[in-house]
């Protein structure tokens, strides 16, 4: 018999998306572990509820117990907007949460353990309507977890819901209702497989193009998502070898988003991190014992980081990481900026603080002699003594030309365990020298773009070094003679190029360039093993920006940085370090041109 559970209800807060399903165990496709595809798009879409692209915190879990998913919902005043019954006896859920805060805030509620009728008492007590609905047999007796949302407000919509259908029955409903379909769920019942479905009138402002496919492959996904210039809203894996699906896909509407099968939970958590985005609906299952995940996920990052991280991902395979944050002030962008990453020759900025903080303490002067080692055949810096030069010298190579013997000086003259213990006390938590520079390991060097940033902002804002240590670290920084990466350069281009938009004379473009000063520490390894090479490039550093107020030039100092960590093509890897590297810089950049006309007509 065909149960039906009809409601049509107007009115809704605000709301967001998401899908469920109980699924059985499932293989990967041969795409696994990689983006089955990945569409751009810019503005937002109706889904179960609208989908609100404004950047917010979330979190995604699995494996959790009705008990544990209450206490994160509390914890991170949190609500669900993806809930899968992954596995019915002991319940337990794989869950997509958003900060319930803000724009993305709703009045909300969500069940488990609920006959249809107790559902339906529920929706109407809430005044409310499904967004999530994830059906599970227990003793041959179907149960519901469902999420749902007030259907009050500016977002209400009608909308049905429906179980124990077939798919012919779904689509005659789908006709009769002239409506489209936000969840679609396969479950097993004694009658064998059939769907719970939830389903909002596809007419007004809801009204758009969508289509609904079931028990097809991960490949076939992709060719009616370029078939139909679509994105998917909800995917489900459909079979006990996972090697079909259940998905809903609307028209195209052009926000940054992405989707995954056969993905592990380290990968899907990579995949968020370096996408900047925030899971939309995500289900678990188990191939050949293995968990594996499959997931939509969209855009959770700002304008700039939205920018830059698409430059940089769709130039190399690598990892990827940009940040930029005002001295005293906000981080602008940020993308990875807390992953850990070899730092190659990038690292060396911190050996110079070190440095200098000791010849503030007084225990240390740049005229004190440190030991010359002979040159290397390779990257790798002898220990082979052939004199003796000042620190200060050691110290201009180490940093102007990422000299690795002159690094090895400053190192020894001081030791690791001291440089480390430095970079704790300034709050470089996740920044460790293990190494030489030049040497590769075997345990890697670690740093990230957010340690970086309070390196230099400390030492502009003048927490970390003295005006004279500072001045004299900056004399030995590659400002003016540049080093491989052409910084100088590049940030004049930039100041052309935003200068030209803004109308900006040729006199006002050459002072504001005069003015513009960047010190920053790069690094470049290629490191090979197991019969392959893999790229690792960075730069971090703290710009002064110019920039005139009320007719009165000042600077502001910003610091930023960039990284590509494991990139299998060295040309692409590079060809993408020199287009991005001062990118995170553009938009402080362009905002103080805004007004520069003021001081130079």
């Amino acid at each position: 018999m065909f149960n039906l559970r009809s409601r049509l209800l107007s009115a809704l807060t605000l709301a967001s998306v998401t899908f469920s399903t109980a699924c059985g165990p499932a293989e990967p496709t041969t795409d696994t572990d990689a983006p089955a595809e990945g569409l751009a798009w810019r503005e937002d879409a109706a889904l179960a509820e609208s989908l609100n692209t404004t950047p917010t915190a979330a979190w995604w879990y699995y494996g959790q117990t009705p008990e544990q998913l209450s206490a994160l919902v509390s914890a991170n005043d949190a609500r669900i907007i993806s809930l899968q019954v992954e596995q019915a006896s002991p319940l337990r859920f794989t869950v997509s949460l958003v900060k319930n805060t803000g724009t993305h805030a709703k009045g909300w509620w969500w069940y488990y353990g609920l006959t249809a009728s107790q559902l339906s008492s529920y929706l109407s007590t809430n005044n409310a309507r499904i967004v999530s609905l994830s059906p599970y047999e227990v003793n041959g007796t179907t149960y519901f977890a469902a999420v749902m949302i007030s259907n009050t407000g500016a977002d209400a919509k009608g909308w049905w819901w429906y179980y124990g259908a077939t798919p012919a029955q779904i689509g005659t409903v789908l006709q009769q209702n002239n409506a489209r379909l936000v969840d679609l769920e396969s479950y097993a019942t004694s009658a064998g497989t059939r769907y719970a479905a939830v389903m909002i009138s596809n007419t007004g402002a809801d009204a758009k193009g969508w289509w609904w496919y079931y028990g097809i492959t991960g490949s076939q996904i992709s060719s009616y998502l370029s078939q139909n210039n679509g994105f998917l809203t909800h995917i489900q894996p459909a079979d006990a070898s996972g090697s079909t699906f259940n998905v809903i896909m609307e028209q195209n509407p052009g926000i940054a988003w992405w989707w995954y099968y056969g993905a592990s939970s380290s990968r899907l958590a990579d995949a968020l991190s370096q996408n900047g985005a925030r899971l939309l609906d995500v289900k678990t299952y188990s191939s050949g014992g293995v968990r594996k995940f499959a997931a939509i996920m969209v855009n959770n990052s700002n304008a700039a980081t939205t920018r830059i991280g698409e430059l940089m991902r769709d130039g190399t395979d690598g990892d990827t990481g940009h940040y930029v944050k005002q001295v005293g002030g906000s981080v602008q962008a940020s993308l990875q900026g807390n992953l850990v990453f070899e730092p190659a020759s990038t690292i060396k900025a911190l050996i110079g603080l070190h440095a200098m903080r000791e010849v503030d303490a007084g225990r240390a002067s740049l005229n004190q002699l440190v030991n010359i080692y002979a040159p290397s055949s390779g990257s790798c810096p002898t220990s082979t003594i052939t004199g003796t030069e000042t620190l200060g010298n050691a110290i201009y190579n180490m940093l102007e030309f990422s000299d690795n013997q002159r690094t090895r000086a400053v190192i020894d003259a001081f030791g690791f365990a001291p440089i480390n213990q430095t970079a704790d006390a300034v709050g470089m938590a996740s920044t460790q020298l293990n190494h030489y520079p030049g040497c590769g390991g075997p345990v890697a060097n670690a740093l990230t773009l957010a340690d970086a940033g309070r390196m230099y902002e400390g030492i502009a804002n003048g927490t970390l070094l003295s005006a004279a240590s500072r001045t004299a670290l900056y004399q030995r920084m590659p400002e003016q003679a540049g080093d491989f990466t052409g910084i100088r350069g590049a940030l004049r281009t930039l100041v052309d190029e935003e200068g030209t938009k803004l109308g900006l004379s040729t006199t006002a473009l050459t002072q504001y360039k005069s003015r513009l000063i960047s010190h920053y520490k790069a690094g470049n390894y290629t490191l090979c093993g197991s019969g392959s090479c893999l790229e690792h490039i960075s730069v971090a550093g703290v710009a002064e920006v110019p920039r005139c107020s009320l007719g009165v030039t000042s600077t502001q100092n910003y610091v930023w940085g960039i990284f590509i960590s494991g990139a299998s093509n060295k040309t692409a890897a590079g060809n993408t370090f020199h287009s991005a590297k001062v990118e995170p810089l553009r938009e402080p950049i362009r905002a103080a041109l805004s007004n520069w006309s003021t001081c130079y007509p």
